[in-house]
């Protein structure tokens, strides 16, 4: 033993202590995830373990093997491939659409007021209204000084200096306002609401 000294004494004795311990080697067969939550379940090397309790401690359990699904010979991916339907690609709107509302949303001839979504626009919104044949959008801001209108039942006002619009299209009911509201194309794709509006 004059041959080994006390750092290769202690190299092996640490060694064989590692293999001879069972919970070393349990603990390599568990996840290195640690269990935070009773009940909680993980997937680790095609095995499903649940979080349990051991006296005081939240551990993982044995952990239980989970079939590997092999595909059967008869199945072939050109069957299951025609059978899908394509996914049909969501509408890109250019730069000067936004979408501002889910057409859900919308009830007939019922106006509701939405914001424009735009970074560079963030004050300017819009009235909605649904219509037989499509939606029609009008500026939210009013005519004789800009401030914003709100929707009163089917009427839309200036609550600054009291000016109503008409939701029908926009024209002026009673002012100081002058001017009919400016009115924005719309489209519907997808299930949403784009205004068409360029600054």
């Amino acid at each position: 033993m004059a041959g080994f000294t006390r750092r290769d004494l202690l190299r092996i004795i640490s060694g064989v202590a590692v293999f001879a311990n069972p919970l070393s080697a349990q603990a390599s067969q568990t996840p290195t995830l640690k269990c935070t939550r009773l009940g909680q379940q993980i997937i680790w090397k095609n095995k499903k373990y649940t979080c349990i309790k051991s006296g005081k401690k939240l551990i993982w359990d044995q952990g239980v093997s989970i079939p590997m699904a092999t595909p059967s010979a008869s199945s072939s991916p050109t069957a299951s491939a025609a059978t899908q339907k394509p996914a049909t690609p969501l509408y890109t709107p250019p730069p000067q659409e936004f979408a501002v509302a889910k057409s859900s949303d919308l009830k007939m001839n019922q106006p509701i007021s939405v914001a424009n979504p735009s970074l560079s626009q963030p004050s300017r919104g819009y009235i909605l209204v649904r219509r037989e044949n499509a939606v029609v959008a009008f500026t939210n801001n009013c005519t004789h000084e800009g401030s914003e209108i709100e929707v009163s039942k089917s009427q839309l006002i200036c609550f600054r200096h009291m000016s109503i619009f008409d939701s029908e299209d926009g024209h002026v009911i009673s002012g100081p306002a002058t001017r009919t509201l400016k009115l924005f194309e719309t489209k519907e794709r997808d299930g949403q609401v784009f205004v068409i509006d360029t600054p």
